[in-house]
């Protein structure tokens, strides 16, 4: 019974991992997708306001 205890717990910490790091890229393309458009934004003003 320990056996498979300690197979289960070992499990249910890999997919915890495999989770955390899922939601961590989520969270770094959300981010980067968010400097892309402030970045966009601001270079479509610069260029507005040159002309």
């Amino acid at each position: 019974m320990d056996n498979l205890e300690k197979q289960t717990t070992e499990k249910e910490e890999i997919i915890s991992k495999i989770y955390d790091e899922i939601e961590r890229e989520k969270e770094e393309k959300f981010v980067n997708l968010l400097v892309e458009i402030i970045v966009s934004i601001t270079l479509k003003q610069v260029y507005e306001e040159s002309d």
